[in-house]
Formats: C-alpha cells, sequence, structure tokens
C-alpha cells in the first residue's frame, strides 16, 4: 500500500510538472505569433490580409487563455498560486470579467443581461483571478449556446454572502454529468468539446479558485 501511494503521488508530481511544461513550450511560439500579428497590422495588405488577421487574432487569444487555464492549474496544483486579496466593490470585478469576455459574447451575437445588488457589495477577493471566474464563466455560456443565444449574469446579497449566477440559453448538461463538471479534464461531451476548443480545465480552476476564496460552485 505505501509503495502504490508513492507511485500515486509520484505520477501526480509528474502530471504537474507536465502541465507546467506544457504551458511554457507553447507561451514560446504563440509570443513569436503575436509579433508577427503586429508586424501584419501595421504593414496592411488589403482585404485578405485583414481577414486572415482577425482570424489568427481571435484563435491565438483562445491559445492564450487556454495556457493561461493550464498554467493555473499547475501553480494551484503545485501550491504556487497566491491570491493577492483586498477589500472590492463587486461590481468592479464583475465589469472586469465582462469586459474580457465581451468579445466573445458580441462575436456569437448573444444579449447579455446584467443585474447588480442594490445595495453596495464588498467582497475580499483577488480582483484579477474572481473576474477569471466569472469571465470562464460567461466565455463557457458564449461558446455553448447557438448563436443569438441570450446569458444573464446576476448577483444578489444574500445576508453575509453574496450570490452570482450565469444563467444561458445554450445546450444544458445531462443531469447525470453534472456532479462531474467540475472535475479536472471532465467534459461534457468530447465531440462537442472538441469543436468549440475546450479540453476540460476551464470549469476546475473556476472551482478551485472559489474555494481558494472560501466560496463554493455549483451548477444546475
Amino acid at each position: 500500500r505505501k509503495r502504490l501511494k508513492q507511485e500515486l503521488r509520484d505520477a501526480n508530481r509528474h502530471k504537474d510538472e507536465f502541465l507546467a511544461t506544457l504551458g511554457h513550450e507553447l507561451r514560446n511560439p504563440l509570443a513569436t505569433l503575436i509579433n508577427g500579428l503586429q508586424l501584419i497590422r501595421l504593414a496592411g495588405g488589403g482585404d485578405a490580409v485583414e481577414q486572415a488577421r482577425i482570424m489568427m487574432d481571435r484563435q491565438l487569444t483562445q491559445l492564450v487563455r487556454l495556457v493561461d487555464d493550464l498554467m493555473d492549474v499547475s501553480r494551484i496544483n503545485q501550491g504556487k498560486l497566491e491570491l493577492r486579496k483586498e477589500r472590492l466593490q463587486l461590481v468592479a470585478v464583475l465589469n472586469n470579467a465582462v469586459e474580457i469576455s465581451r468579445p466573445l459574447i458580441e462575436q456569437m451575437g448573444h444579449e447579455l443581461t446584467v443585474t447588480l445588488p442594490k445595495q453596495p457589495a464588498v467582497v475580499e477577493a483577488d480582483l484579477t483571478r474572481l473576474a477569471q471566474v466569472f469571465s470562464n464563466l460567461l466565455n463557457n455560456a458564449a461558446k455553448y449556446s447557438d448563436r443569438d443565444g441570450h446569458i444573464w449574469l446576476t448577483a444578489e446579497r444574500q445576508g453575509s454572502d453574496v450570490v452570482v449566477s450565469v444563467r444561458d440559453t445554450g445546450i444544458g448538461i445531462a443531469a447525470e454529468q453534472l456532479p462531474r463538471i467540475f472535475e479536472m479534464f471532465s467534459q461534457v461531451g468530447r465531440s462537442l468539446e472538441r469543436s468549440q476548443g475546450g479540453v476540460g480545465i476551464g470549469l476546475s480552476l473556476v472551482k478551485r479558485l472559489v474555494e481558494m476564496h472560501g466560496g463554493r460552485v455549483e451548477a444546475k
């Protein structure tokens, strides 16, 4: 039993090292591609070049987001991710998240309705990381809803807690899959997930970051 436990620990460590290495290895070519896009933008070259630039820009943004998520999961698993908490207005966090997600929401033609608490809500949080939580949820809502859908971002105070929900008119999730969707590498449907560019780490990252803030997350 001791030997098996040690092997499991070693396998887990190797997985974390793999994720960290993968993130760094992907980061280097991404930086080069981004610089190339800047050169195309400055050089001009007609409609065809502009369309190619827009497409590359969009795909690179997705790749950067994926790499960042991979690296964040690795840092959390190794205990290297530290939150820089401060007292913040929840509105500031949500506005930041919406700003990050708006390009994808608009690209998909969705309508976004934001409802904020009537009374100011102060949270002790890392602005960047908590905004990352909500932007991940908004991005998921945008990706897995047919074009011209509707997304609702709602925040309300409930006693000493604040509850934030993201609801959408998307494809939904089978009831039996709900308990598993926050697990690492969990995927609702692999063919669908691949078509949308997901690898099953976004919601796991959401859960870990929420718990590091002393909160909890659930799906319905």
